[in-house]
């Protein structure tokens, strides 16, 4: 029989129960999403619910945040002096900036937190969890940290000074060391080749250490003892040292030199032996007689240098550009200059033996700048760029030589053959070309003025 409707009972019955099945887990969902986009925190309260909550505008110095679930929460700058966080979850959490001062954060779960320049004076972080943590310039001082595990941790420029750490502190071998030397102060420190980038080193006692080859990139070293140390081929570059640094006079200098540009610098004699000098700026240096022997010169530019009489034997200068400088008289032996831009160097007198590493051409125009090139056989010779200024070619067979950009101004080539040499952009001025073979000669752009011609 139909209802008013017109629909059976059956009919009915089904379309119940299909509004029941599809429409209960709708409401279902619906009401999760409600929840835990917009009650969640309301109903539960914080704390214990403060995942993900913007907490720092709040005075929370001792408050009770045990066992809170604070992932992802934003606690930048607040003041949390002598709050207890024992057993919370701050995971992710951005703690940057904040005052943690005697705070309770015992087996607290800290793994990826921002804590870059936060104060954590006298903090217990006894078996916390700190992993990847980010504690850039985080002052620890007095912190008890046995047990924490900081594996993965940043600490660069983290003072780490009155901090407590026993064998089952989880520290990379890195900053184990820093807390070693701030914390276990010692004459004579043997750290040669040890990595110490942005450590902070604020007042340690590294004297007589040797620091020999060691990475002091970045490293806090205002008011160290410094005083006797070994730093040959140490890397000082953007270390921080100021007047109340104790460091030997010629270590200052290599500091000085390889973290600030200026140009024309008066080195004349300086002992710069094994001093790591990569990418510096020495542009336009006068370096006569300097002691640069062992000296990592990788990448320096010393462009217009004046390296007269320098002793650069065994120093490494891959890469480095001393075009239109000098090396005149300068010992070269055991010296690297295969990749060395060396373009319009004045290499005459330098001292060179198998023991240089230089490359043929280059070899080559140290021979003819030194030697001179008469009667010299010099056919298809690669000279691009070298400094002959000056040099008796009388007589000598450059016929196909490439000597484009060479600066030949004043050089004798009396009688030369230089039928098909490549001389555009050449130097000859007041050059002697008298009785020179210049057939199919390219000389396009070169510089003649004053030359006798043939």
């Amino acid at each position: 029989m139909a209802n008013s409707d017109g629909l059976s009972p059956r009919v009915r019955a089904e379309r119940t129960y299909l509004a029941l099945v599809v429409g209960l887990p709708l409401l279902a969902i619906l009401a999760y999403f409600v929840f835990a986009f917009f009650l969640r925190d309301h109903i539960g309260g914080c704390p214990p619910a403060c995942r993900d909550q913007d907490l720092s505008a709040r005075a929370m110095a001792q408050a009770d945040f045990q066992g809170a679930d604070l992932r992802a929460a934003n606690l930048a700058r607040n003041n949390l002096t002598q709050t207890d966080f024992a057993n919370a979850d701050l995971s992710f959490a951005n703690l940057a900036g904040a005052d943690l001062t005697g705070a309770n954060l015992q087996n607290a779960n800290l793994t990826a937190a921002a804590l870059n320049d936060a104060l954590l004076h006298n903090a217990d972080l006894r078996n916390a969890i700190v992993r990847g943590a980010r504690l850039q310039d985080a002052d620890f001082a007095g912190a008890d940290l046995r047990g924490a595990d900081m594996g993965a941790a940043t600490l660069d420029g983290a003072n780490l000074r009155g901090t407590v750490i026993d064998d089952s502190t989880l520290l990379d071998p890195r900053w184990r060391l820093v807390w070693q030397i701030v914390n276990e102060p010692a004459n004579g420190r043997d750290l040669a080749g040890a990595d110490l980038r942005a450590a902070n080193l604020t007042a340690a006692n590294l004297n007589s250490a040797d620091l020999t080859e060691a990475d002091l990139r970045g490293a806090l070293l205002a008011g160290a003892d410094l005083a006797g140390a070994r730093l040959e081929l140490a890397r000082l570059q953007q270390a921080r040292i100021d007047d109340a640094t104790q460091i030997d006079p010629k270590w200052r200098l290599v500091w000085e030199i390889a973290n600030n540009v200026e140009a024309e610098r008066t080195l004349t004699s300086a002992d710069l032996s094994a001093a790591f000098l990569g990418s510096a700026y020495l542009r336009s240096a006068d370096l006569t007689g300097a002691n640069l022997g062992g000296a990592h010169l990788r990448d320096a530019d010393l462009r217009h240098a004046t390296l007269e009489g320098a002793d650069l034997r065994g120093a490494d200068l891959t890469n480095a550009s001393l075009q239109e400088g000098s090396l005149r008289d300068a010992d070269l032996r055991g010296a690297i200059l295969t990749q060395t831009d060396l373009r319009l160097v004045d290499l005459r007198g330098a001292v060179v033996d198998s023991t240089t590493q230089m490359a043929d051409y280059q070899r080559l125009a140290f021979d003819l700048a030194t030697n001179g090139g008469k009667d010299r056989d010099l056919s298809g010779a690669f000279l691009p760029w070298a400094d002959l200024a000056g040099v008796d070619f009388s007589g000598a067979t450059l016929a196909g030589a490439d000597l484009r950009n060479a600066n030949l101004a004043g050089a004798i080539l009396v009688n030369a053959d230089l039928r098909g040499a490549t001389l555009t952009e050449t130097d000859l001025r007041g050059a002697d070309l008298t009785g020179a073979q210049m057939d199919d000669a390219d000389l396009r752009d070169a510089q003649l003025d004053g030359a006798l011609l043939p």
